[in-house]
């Protein structure tokens, strides 16, 4: 069994982990595979193999990513339409789409028993409409998002299927995935939605209007924002929390349903829902707990 790791080693206790996640992928025979620029940080572990990253998913059964979700986002682009089957290990704050915590490691050795389910999640499309970035096209499995670049508030309108359903007035626009629901649509005011769904969410970044309200639309939609202002700012596009583009006036930018999926491995078969009341719900948890000591 070939499997890449991809560690964050600004992570907090992430190369010690990545550490214990290669001598127990070892101890199963496994090939393991890794970026070149850390062969030194690594030189303890002299069986590891090392690739440029462009090279590095090619052959490989599983990736296992150890970091955040910013990590785990950044491995997924990195195996886009190869074969390999993501694994997220968390060593970051909140980790929502990692399958494991550092502290369950030994819920691995589930790869070679085969005692795991995969999760195919859908994926955005985002294809760039005028400018320099015309035709450019990027993939999310979270969110694509376009926020203001200026001080002022933007102007821009959304069409979808090429119909116009609105001109708003807003600091920016979120369009993710169910997957990405609990990320920044969230924070925005977006519902969480199992990540098993095919559906694509949008929502508003402050908007100026007392009746913006999140909109879901079916997988086979096109939706496109136009910008509509002439400034110096512009809006600046990001897919999966990474700077892309930035459009102007008469630009514009469109997502639909990816071509791609992305295999998540879950080990416990309830990961969605464990992460749900164990992360997002932990601040409420936490205040209930208060308050029972102080009745107490």
């Amino acid at each position: 069994m070939n499997i890449a790791i991809w560690p964050n080693l600004k992570k907090k206790n992430a190369f010690q982990t990545a550490i214990l996640v290669c001598q127990l992928l070892m101890k199963h025979q496994a090939v393991l595979w890794m970026e070149d620029c850390y062969q030194n940080q690594f030189s303890e572990l002299p069986s590891i193999h090392y690739l440029p990253r462009e090279q590095l998913m090619e052959h490989v059964d599983f990736a296992v990513a150890i970091g955040g979700d910013g990590t785990i986002l950044r491995c997924a682009g990195a195996i886009l339409g190869k074969n390999a089957k993501l694994v997220g290990i968390n060593t970051g704050r909140l980790g929502y789409i990692a399958a494991l915590e550092a502290n369950e490691l030994s819920l691995l050795e589930q790869l070679f028993t085969g005692d795991y389910s995969v999760s195919h999640r859908m994926m955005l499309q985002t294809t760039f409409q005028g400018g320099e970035s015309d035709g450019v096209t990027y993939h999310a499995l979270n969110d694509v998002y376009a926020s203001r670049l200026s001080g002022k508030i933007c102007d821009f309108s959304v069409f979808v299927d090429e119909l116009l359903i609105g001109t708003y007035r807003a600091d920016g626009i979120i369009l993710s995935t169910p997957t990405g629901s609990s990320a920044y649509a969230l924070s925005a005011g977006g519902p969480v939605m199992e990540p098993y769904l095919s559906l694509i969410e949008m929502n508003l970044i402050c908007p100026h209007s007392l009746y913006a309200r999140p909109m879901l639309f079916a997988p086979q939609r096109s939706i496109r924002v136009t910008y509509r202002v002439s400034d110096r700012g512009g809006l600046g596009v990001h897919v999966d929390g990474q700077s892309k583009v930035t459009i102007r006036q008469g630009q514009s930018f469109s997502v639909t349903r990816s071509p791609y999926t992305m295999p998540l491995v879950d080990f416990k078969g309830y990961a969605f829902y464990d992460a749900l009341n164990g992360k997002l719900m932990q601040p409420l948890k936490s205040v209930s707990s208060d308050l029972l000591l102080q009745k107490e």
